[in-house]
């Protein structure tokens, strides 16, 4: 009868002791198991082109906006430190989709290449006229106001500072709301065609001055034809101010 009782003791004390035993075997095989890979989701993929747009782009008063749309799922790379490449060469700075080859390197070591489609979008605060603008029409603060724009690449030729556009003439007829590119604007001649101006020449501390009378119109810098009136000879010279033409001898 003891003996009975002294073995039902110790069957009873095994099973209370096994399944704290086995919890804890589990929990020291699960601490021993280590995360072996990661994931590079669409989110690292966006920012790694991000950073790269705004490296090789000059993006000043730009509003860029990056979505990846291939590949949908998350790469799988083993773990370690990873680092995103996008080749410079594989960016023409052209908006809207774009295609990509992306190197994904872990621990400095390249372990995979991912072909990456994404569409890239840019914005920016444009000059534009709130009327229609004649060709040869100097441009007033009040004929001038921002808009956004979508650019259709990120090197492009819109004026985004209302200063480099008043005082300045256009080149061709404006429409109302459109963004006005600088090619289309010029700086305003400063001599006329017909106009009576002053030819003058320097050679050392000798300076000769005459009249005459240009023969096209021009801004500061620029060469124009003139003609003297004392003699009638038709020469090139280099406008310097209302007025007045320097030419060489």
């Amino acid at each position: 009868m003891i003996r009975e009782i002294v073995l039902w003791l110790i069957v009873g004390m095994y099973l209370l002791v096994q399944p704290g035993e086995a919890e804890a075997r589990g929990g020291n095989t699960r601490a021993s198991l280590k995360v072996t890979t990661q994931l590079v989701t669409q989110k690292h993929l966006e920012q790694a082109l991000l950073a790269q747009l705004h490296r090789q782009f000059p993006l000043k008063n730009v509003e860029l906006s990056v979505q990846v749309l291939y590949p949908k799922q998350p790469v799988t790379v083993p773990n370690g430190k990873l680092v995103i490449q996008v080749p410079p060469d594989t960016m023409d700075g052209r908006t809207g989709r774009r295609a990509f080859r992306v190197a994904l390197l872990v621990d400095a070591h390249l372990v995979q290449t991912v072909n990456v489609v994404a569409e890239l979008m840019a914005k920016s605060q444009v000059v534009a006229p709130v009327r229609w603008i004649k060709a040869k029409e100097l441009l007033e603060a009040d004929d001038l106001t921002m808009i956004s724009h979508t650019l259709p690449a990120l090197v492009h030729d819109f004026i985004q500072d209302m200063h480099q556009a008043v005082g300045k003439q256009a080149t061709r007829l404006l429409r109302p709301n459109a963004p006005i590119q600088h090619a289309y604007l010029a700086l305003p001649p400063v001599i006329h065609k017909g106009d009576r101006v002053i030819i003058e020449a320097r050679r050392g501390g000798l300076l000769v001055q005459t009249v005459g009378i240009a023969k096209a119109s021009g801004q500061a810098g620029k060469m124009i034809p003139v003609e003297n009136q004392r003699s009638g000879r038709e020469i090139l010279g280099r406008v310097l101010a209302a007025g007045l033409v320097e030419v060489q001898f």
